[in-house]
């Protein structure tokens, strides 16, 4: 079973991820880890792969997005996939020392003070005088305290180049960034995306640096969908049902163009032009020929042997209405007849 780990940021504790948490549990196992006992960015990375269970799908905010990457680059065979929000790759930069250190030095004499000064620019400047939202952040900063902050800023400063490794990171990526982030621009998220192999960018509109506290529904709804399309099958806790192909992760990858293609036409736009011009609209998702000629003849069983998932590729008999039963038969892959009689229970024609 895949476990999604949580890793939060600086001075920031599993508050941070809750929403999503709750969000996840039903469908695959949860793990809070915990980012304050360790004095660097590698020995947070190993202390939460020693700690969690079995293949991990490592989920990072800020500070947490290089521990998770970090994670990558130690245990690649462990690390199915990366969620990395509001987050940076770059070493330290010049001259960054001397101004982290005044943040050392003000939180050890007043850790309230540090909190004041150190949140309001980390938001979206519509959200600044947003008392309730200050006084949860405050009270989280206030909890992990002026030795949490100085062992982490010290990390930070210590951090690995994660730019020197990306091209190895050959799992799935989201990156999550936030119009308002002034500390994790969204053009920094954009250096991620080209660097590895195999990424997608959202953006969070309306959100600062702190997007999954600001906006957790769109930050939820951002990594779910990403959850769902990629590692759907492996992530229930459900086994499969039995003789029905696994949509996996392999299957999510090699479908991927045929599933975005059916589930585009939920919108009734799109159902037009896929009944005005067929191959026109095909062709504009980048359709294979093999995945083209399977769609057109409505071959349920190819579109499946090819990576279509039921869920996603049902869209089209909204445009062509075909009977349930010949896509589920196609989903299992027997015959539509083989289908009625021996999962509904039907009589064999004849």
């Amino acid at each position: 079973m895949t476990t999604l780990v949580l890793i939060p940021g600086l001075l920031s504790d599993s508050s941070v991820w809750r929403p999503l948490a709750e969000a996840a549990k039903a469908r695959m196992r949860i793990h809070d880890a915990d980012v304050t006992r360790d004095a660097s960015i590698p020995a947070m990375a190993t202390r939460i792969l020693a700690e969690a269970e079995g293949d991990l799908i490592a989920v990072g905010h800020s500070m947490g997005g290089r521990v998770a990457m970090e994670m990558a680059r130690q245990a690649p065979q462990r690390i199915r996939g990366l969620v990395l929000a509001n987050t940076g790759y770059q070493p330290r930069r010049d001259g960054e020392e001397a101004r982290r250190q005044e943040m050392i030095d003000l939180g050890n004499r007043d850790i309230e003070a540090l909190a004041d000064q150190w949140l309001p620019p980390m938001l979206d400047p519509a959200r600044t005088k947003d008392t309730e939202l200050l006084d949860r952040l405050k009270a989280m900063v206030l909890r992990a305290g002026s030795a949490v902050h100085a062992r982490q800023i010290r990390a930070l400063l210590d951090r690995p180049d994660a730019g020197a490794y990306m091209a190895d990171l050959h799992c799935p990526i989201l990156l999550v960034a936030a119009r308002q982030d002034g500390w994790s621009p969204i053009a920094q998220h954009g250096e991620i995306a080209e660097a590895a192999p195999d990424t997608e960018l959202v953006v969070v509109e309306n959100a600062g640096h702190f997007a999954p506290v600001e906006r957790p529904d769109d930050v939820v709804a951002a990594v779910c969908d990403w959850l769902d399309r990629r590692f759907g099958g492996p992530m229930l806790k459900q086994p499969p049902i039995p003789d029905t192909p696994l949509f996996d992760r392999a299957g999510s990858i090699r479908g991927y163009r045929l599933n975005k293609m059916a589930m585009a036409l939920g919108k009734p736009a799109n159902r037009e032009a896929f009944r005005a011009n067929e191959e026109a609209y095909l062709d504009s998702f980048g359709l294979t020929a093999e995945e083209k000629a399977a769609v057109m003849r409505r071959d349920w069983h190819e579109m499946v042997r090819l990576g279509g998932n039921l869920f996603f590729i049902l869209k089209i008999a909204a445009v062509d209405p075909t009977p349930i039963t010949a896509i589920g038969a196609a989903q299992a892959g027997m015959s539509h007849d083989d289908f009625l009689y021996e999962r509904l229970g039907k009589k064999r024609n004849g």
